[in-house]
């Protein structure tokens, strides 16, 4: 019985290791044959301080949790991305309903335009423009921490967003 516990133990990762499971995403047929990358600091053309490095550092993190591609240095990657954060909406969500005009909940949306360039031939590969939405309670306590949350939030699932954008088909 012992026998065929190792006997299978043994086994197993052999018969499981071609099952079609794969680490990161999928390639879409324009970013075929690019394996690394490298991100230029994106451009902040909004009043909100900082909201360029935050898109920038959630975009590293997002392409390198995915797996698809693996950082590199500028001068050794496949293609680069660049980008400008374009603007950063904000809109009331939900009102306090004794004062219709003292917003409870506030939405921050970011509009983020992103270039891809291929490094080698320097033309463009894709380019277009991705949204990410956060939201922050306006109560007592620290506000300026709750906006500053949910701009982070904000720039992750744009970033989110333009990673899906080059892996899927």
């Amino acid at each position: 019985m012992k026998r065929v516990f190792s006997l299978l133990a043994c086994a197993l990762p052999l018969l499981t290791a071609s099952c079609g499971y794969q680490l990161g995403g999928l390639v879409n047929g324009k970013m075929e044959g690019m394996k690394t990358f490298d991100i230029t600091m994106f451009e902040n053309q909004t009043t909100y301080p900082h909201v360029a490095m935050q898109m920038t550092t959630a975009l590293a993190d997002a392409m390198q949790s995915d797996g698809t591609f693996k950082m590199d240095s500028a001068s050794r990657c496949d293609f680069t991305v660049s980008g400008k954060v374009k603007s950063v909406q904000a809109s009331s969500l939900t009102t306090n309903p004794d004062d219709t005009y003292l917003s409870l909940e506030i939405g921050l949306e970011v509009l983020v335009d992103y270039t891809i360039t291929n490094r080698k031939t320097g033309l463009t590969i894709k380019s277009g423009t991705v949204r990410g939405k956060g939201s922050y309670f306006n109560t007592e306590g620290n506000v300026q921490s709750a906006r500053e949350a949910a701009l982070s939030y904000a720039t992750r699932m744009a970033a989110l967003v333009l990673v899906d954008e080059l892996t899927l088909p």
